[in-house]
């Protein structure tokens, strides 16, 4: 009777279980501004989006995607008004138990025209020329960094990286600061010619390594189960092919 009892009991659990699943609990998941191709707003699509979107999907969640200032997500979920927060840095003001294990990877680097002579051996160089970087890059590329940022004759931090790509190009500043795969996206979606060609890029940042915040530390680490399995799979390499990412020989950070 006892034993009955007990797999009842384990009938009875497996079942709520499933049903969970099966009614597809919907998370809240904040996401900074369009950063194609890793975010594309318009319709909820992008390399990182659908990434998360596949894995959670499996999970057995429907996402609701809320798009904010990037740096508006991790004070959303230090005031648990999201589930879930999308590109945090270990930078960031927000707990390490609450972070996720390293879900995607950018890589930032100086990108200037050809051309115009710019040769760079360290970070401090970036002291005497006029660069914008990209929203919170002085809080995510280091201390080091936000220090150059400082002595810089002309220097600002934009949302939207459209806007960067534009004023290098039309020559309003010397450099821009923000990932080559954005670049080359915009680049050729959005100025409607490939310019990839004619800059020279400078790697003088280490790859950015960028995390999940959870509200829930028990689906944190469902999603870091999910992420390891997800990525052996022949769906994970297709959405790498899908994006044709372009590949720079960029240090690795350690």
């Amino acid at each position: 009777m006892l034993r009955l009892c007990w797999l009842l009991s384990l009938m009875f659990v497996l079942a709520v279980s499933l049903s969970g699943k099966a009614n597809g609990a919907t998370l809240a998941v904040s996401v900074g501004w369009n950063k194609p191709p890793y975010v594309i707003e318009e319709n909820d699509t992008g390399f990182e989006i659908e990434l998360i979107r596949a894995i959670f999907n499996k999970m057995g969640y429907r996402l609701n995607f809320i798009y904010v200032p990037f740096a508006r997500s991790h004070y959303l979920l230090e005031k648990g008004k999201i589930d879930v927060a999308m590109t945090l840095s270990p930078r960031m003001k927000i707990s390490a138990e609450q972070l996720s294990e390293s879900y995607i990877n950018y890589h930032n680097a100086v990108i200037t025209l050809k051309g115009r002579g710019f040769s760079f051996t360290s970070i401090d160089d970036l002291a005497s020329i006029s660069f914008v970087g990209f929203q919170n890059a002085s809080i995510v590329l280091g201390e080091r960094y936000a220090k150059v940022t400082t002595r810089s004759p002309f220097y600002f931090e934009l949302p939207d990286q459209t806007h960067q790509v534009e004023m290098l190009l039309k020559g309003r500043v010397d450099a821009v600061v923000m990932d080559v795969n954005i670049f080359n996206y915009i680049s050729r979606s959005v100025m409607q010619q490939a310019h990839i060609d004619n800059v020279d890029i400078h790697p003088l940042f280490a790859t950015s390594h960028y995390h999940l915040g959870f509200k829930d530390i028990a689906l944190k680490a469902q999603f870091n189960r999910a992420l390891i399995d997800f990525k052996t799979t022949l769906a994970y390499q297709a959405l790498i092919n899908k994006y044709d990412f372009y590949q720079t020989a960029l240090p690795d950070q350690k």
